[in-house]
């Protein structure tokens, strides 16, 4: 599914059939302005929650480290948590940190690291990260959601808040537990 879809779907849920017209005339590579360039931030915004809460976008890659160091923007993707680390087959240890991820195994060589990542901005011709269980009418809900949000509709806000968490409940995606732990006393 294409940005452009969603966008459009997100529209005519909003009854605003002047932005799918804005759509339909946009042209191949044409960089948004007003309200289509809102509607496509707030997709943004949906996608990067749907990344981050229910359903990781995973990676793996063979990068070189080098003085036990891997910079972040040595990454295809901008990553959003390290699951696992390998050297020459065996799973190592690792520290995420400010600058990059620190590999104290590992002075040089070629690692494998599986990593979850955030979804980079999209351009309105762009392709969505995500398919299968999650459709473009579960993500034009949520866009629905962020542009009424963005312009003060506080109500219209709760209604699709509503229907885009039905939709996520019902596609299945599960939800990241959030606990806090029990305190012990002495």
């Amino acid at each position: 599914m294409t940005v452009k879809e969603v966008l459009a779907l997100a529209a005519e849920h909003l009854g605003r059939a002047d932005l799918n017209k804005q759509l339909e005339e946009l042209s191949e590579g044409a960089v948004p302005t007003g309200e289509i360039a809102s509607l496509l931030r707030c997709y943004d915004l949906v996608e990067n929650e749907l990344a981050v809460d229910h359903l990781p976008l995973r990676a793996e890659e063979e990068l070189s480290a080098a003085e036990h160091f891997i910079a972040w923007d040595a990454f295809a993707y901008a990553p959003a948590g390290v699951r696992s680390v390998f050297f020459r087959g065996r799973e190592i240890v690792f520290e995420p940190q400010k600058e990059g991820l620190f590999l104290p195994a590992v002075d040089c060589g070629r690692v494998r690291v599986r990593y979850c990542y955030s979804p980079a901005p999209k351009s309105i011709d762009g392709k969505s990260e995500f398919g299968g269980r999650v459709s473009a009418r579960l993500l034009s809900f949520g866009v629905a959601r962020e542009f009424c949000l963005s312009r003060g509709m506080f109500e219209e806000a709760k209604l699709w808040d509503g229907r885009y968490r039905d939709a996520v409940r019902a596609a299945g995606l599960p939800r990241r537990a959030l606990a806090m732990r029990a305190r012990r006393w002495v």
